[in-house]
């Protein structure tokens, strides 16, 4: 008696029904699968969020390179239509080819029959030629005749015209019909078997790639015309694909990139703000994941422009950086290309092995680093130091001092703190002014003793042990390496001598905040206090020069009367009378500091490690 275990265990099956068991073996997943694929809207191709059924899609791809291979091979077949019945859920595949309508000396077959209906037939099996076509393993075709209800062959080799159906997931066929004809031509035409991959009918989504997928082709084979047909309630809507160059495809991803084309490679670069990304294809393969030959292109762009950014930043990008603001595009041909599976969607040719060649030229490099893509980068590693140096600080600020600031005139309210004002003060001695006129409530001060260290250059740990920081940063409410909230004032006002001191000492307070703290300068916290320089009185007319330029454009004009007026110097705020220093409290002229570029490149040239701008702003003075 035969033991039910050992059959139900072990099992051998045929190849058709290998093929079904085990899809995604052959053709990918056949689940619905959402994700980001580039689409084609009539204009441009963007990156779309889609459903699809990678497995379904394969299905046309392979007919499709079929078509491909055979113009690759000969140039004369150098037209495709492409037909999608949306009322029957067919797809036709047509070109202007023919393949010979001759029985196999061999194996008694005829030639058609024999292509699209066994699984280890056809063109690609002589690798004694170099093969530059998708085609590698001889089941492409006969996958999809085996995932089809129905599937038809019609096809002339210019003197015999051969035809032949078959249904069943090929498990039925015709006896096939040969006739005399004159025009060459292939057809196929297959309806999926649809329920196997979870589908109803061909949706839109399918539609869509499937025509970005001949619009893929035609754009690797310029000499090749394309016509995309779609018949939905017994209307047909044709659009016909063609392009000149490699070139015209990029365009329709960027506006802006760069190109370069050698006999064998064509490829381009552009600004990518989502990560790397590559669009590539090797023989006409749509190569979805990349491989061998996007990697052999990419690096060497990127050690070229490592190369130019160390120099010329002083800055070690690494590979990795540089990559995730690139998007590749490459359109290669590889001799005896191999790949990671049947579905072909990375290569894993060794360059070695490519038997082609592509050397990125420093031209392109040179035009790359002076475009977006670099000061994107340059960006992105400006933020991702000062990520690292927060994290740093937050470390050491858990060494600052929580107690009581002795220097601290505190604004007195209790709430609405964002509506109190602290005046940082150069000296001492303006406390007794500010206790006489400021709004106890709302207005707080505190005096700085000499001058303010410069911390661009200076290592966290120090910045954190001196007394002045964490006075000033405890009476504010900052702490390192976080951003500003809860903040115990809403305005910072900076009162500082009208003298090169003074300014000094301003420039290394907005230095400290713009280090640490630059969405201060967003928030419009910090204030520049303008305090006078020169007062000029007469009677109750009381006028106040800021800058030396300020009062000797007054005193130019030649309906002033300079001996009527009393002019006073002020040596800085311990020189202002108690109206003057009323003013100054009550009714500040003030500026907003911001932080941009430019300001960014002066604190850099005035507090670097790096003397020789000083000398040169000083020379220009």
């Amino acid at each position: 008696m035969a033991d039910k275990r050992i059959e139900k265990k072990y099992r051998k099956l045929t190849d058709i029904e290998h093929v079904l068991h085990r899809p995604s073996m052959y053709i990918g997943s056949i689940k619905a699968h959402s994700g980001f694929q580039y689409v084609y809207d009539g204009e441009k191709i963007s990156y779309e969020n889609v459903t699809y059924n990678p497995g379904f899609l394969k299905l046309f791809d392979e007919i499709l390179s079929n078509s491909i291979d055979e113009h690759r091979r000969t140039p004369k077949l150098n037209k495709i239509e492409v037909t999608i019945n949306l009322d029957e859920n067919s797809i036709t595949v047509k070109d202007n080819g023919g393949i010979p309508v001759q029985k196999h000396p061999v194996h008694k077959e005829w030639i058609p029959e024999m292509i699209f209906s066994n699984l280890k037939a056809g063109s690609n099996f002589n690798d004694e030629e170099d093969r530059i076509v998708a085609g590698t393993n001889g089941v492409g075709s006969t996958l999809t005749n085996i995932f089809s209800k129905k599937f038809t062959i019609a096809t002339c080799d210019g003197k015999n015209r051969f035809s032949q159906t078959y249904k069943e997931n090929m498990h039925k066929r015709s006896k096939a019909k040969i006739t005399p004809a004159k025009f060459g031509f292939t057809e196929i035409s297959f309806i999926p078997d649809l329920e196997r991959f979870g589908m109803k009918v061909i949706d839109d989504s399918s539609v869509k790639l499937i025509y970005k997928r001949c619009i893929d082709a035609v754009a690797c084979n310029t000499k090749l015309a394309l016509t995309f047909n779609i018949i939905k309630d017994g209307k047909s809507n044709k659009n016909r694909i063609k392009y000149s160059s490699f070139k015209d495809y990029v365009s329709l991803y960027s506006e802006e990139f760069h190109y370069e084309e050698s006999k064998d490679w064509k490829i381009a670069f552009s600004y990518s703000k989502d990560g790397y990304k590559n669009v590539s294809f090797v023989n006409s393969v749509h190569t979805k994941d990349g491989g061998t030959h996007v990697e052999y292109i990419t690096a060497q762009l990127v050690n070229h422009l490592r190369a130019m950014i160390k120099k010329k930043h002083k800055v070690d990008a690494r590979p990795s950086e540089i990559r995730n603001h690139l998007c590749v595009f490459i359109d290669s041909t590889i001799v005896n290309s191999l790949f990671s599976s049947q579905t072909k969607e990375k290569l894993i040719t060794e360059p070695r092995e490519f038997n082609t060649s592509h050397e990125v030229s420093l031209k392109i490099a040179k035009k790359i680093f002076a475009s977006e893509i670099i000061e994107s980068l340059l960006d992105w590693i400006e933020k991702k130091q000062m990520a690292a140096e927060r994290a740093e600080l937050r470390k050491l600020n858990k060494s600052l001092s929580r107690g009581r600031i002795s220097k601290l005139i505190d604004a007195q309210s209790k709430s609405n703190r964002g509506e109190c004002t602290l005046g940082i003060y150069e000296g001492m001695s303006a406390l007794s002014a500010v206790r006489k006129f400021r709004n106890t409530q709302k207005m707080g001060a505190y005096p700085l003793k000499g001058k303010f260290i410069n911390v661009h250059e200076l290592p966290n740990s120090k910045v954190i042990k001196n007394e002045e920081v964490k006075g000033l940063m405890g009476s504010i409410g900052l702490k390192l390496g976080e951003e500003p909230s809860n903040l115990r004032y809403g305005k910072i006002y900076i009162y500082t001598d009208a003298d090169p001191d003074g300014n000094s000492i301003a420039a290394q307070l907005i230095n400290f905040f713009a280090k640490y703290w630059p969405e201060l300068f967003d928030l419009g916290v910090i204030h520049k206090v303008m305090t006078p320089l020169v007062v000029a009185k007469k009677g109750k007319n009381v006028l106040n020069f800021y800058t030396n330029r300020e009062f000797e454009d007054w005193c130019n004009k030649g309906s002033v009367n300079m001996n009527t007026w009393n002019i006073e110097y002020k040596k800085g705020l311990a020189a202002l009378e108690d109206d003057e220093y009323r003013e100054i409290i009550v009714n500040p002229v003030t500026l907003e500091v911001k932080l941009d570029k430019d300001s960014k490149s002066s604190l850099e040239s005035w507090f670097g490690k790096d003397s020789q701008p000083r000398k040169d702003r000083l020379l220009r003075q």
